[in-house]
């Protein structure tokens, strides 16, 4: 078992599996509902008066565009959620708030991202483009509370048998792309195409596998306590 901290923590301690099982299944359907907003040409609620049903299809391109782009940006966070149960070691009142926080932001970041791909190359683009970096740096911003509690407090939630250094580089990764998102909104406001760009491409690289988590000497687990 991951040692824990000796370290005050806010409220009841848990064990993550219920932390973890519930995060996953608001993930679960924040990913799922993206399929259903795209109504099918010829039903009650698509597209009812077409030539071609290729071309019917060919035209939802922004709700198309809109799943993948959300797929995306949800699908990011979800392997940082998995990544962190390694990082984490327990769950208490302040880390279960921090991480409802979290999921509230999930589950409301496809909206600013639908905003944009319904309105690209409209005369709404620019404010368009500015919605949805300033809900994407948002998003960013939930992440960072939830690590930053994580840190506070001698790290009273986290593996006490992980190296300090290696926290402190997630720290900075964490912190640095979410600084650049943040600044993304200036950049958007003057250029939006370079903006988007520019924060997406930020939340793009968290789906590349992040650093192995490394282990104070003689603490490394092994396959009996992970």
């Amino acid at each position: 078992m991951a040692e824990h901290s000796s370290g005050k923590t806010l409220g009841a301690e848990r064990g993550l599996g219920r932390f973890e099982g519930f995060s996953d299944a608001v993930f679960a359907i924040a990913l799922t509902l993206l399929i259903v907003e795209i109504k099918v040409p010829g039903s009650p609620e698509g597209p009812a008066s077409f030539a071609s049903l290729t071309d019917a299809i060919a035209e939802q391109w922004r709700e198309h565009l809109a799943l993948f782009v959300c797929y995306g940006v949800i699908g990011a966070y979800w392997l940082q959620h998995h990544y962190s149960g390694r990082i984490f070691a327990k769950s208490d009142h302040g880390l279960s708030a921090a991480n409802l926080l979290f999921l509230l932001a999930i589950v409301v970041v496809p909206y600013p991202i639908r905003i944009w791909c319904f309105h690209i190359g409209t005369e709404f683009e620019s404010s368009a483009s500015v919605i949805l970096v300033s809900g994407l740096a948002l998003t960013a911003c939930t992440w960072m509370i939830k690590w930053f509690y994580g840190m506070s407090g001698g790290r009273r939630v986290m593996d006490q048998r992980l190296d300090p250094g290696f926290l402190k580089q997630m720290m900075r990764r964490y912190g640095f792309a979410t600084l650049i998102q943040i600044a993304s909104i200036p950049v958007t406001a003057v250029a939006p195409r370079v903006g988007v760009a520019l924060c997406l491409l930020c939340g793009a690289w968290f789906l590349l596998p992040q650093p192995k988590p490394r282990y104070r000497p003689g603490r490394e687990p092994n396959a009996a306590t992970t």
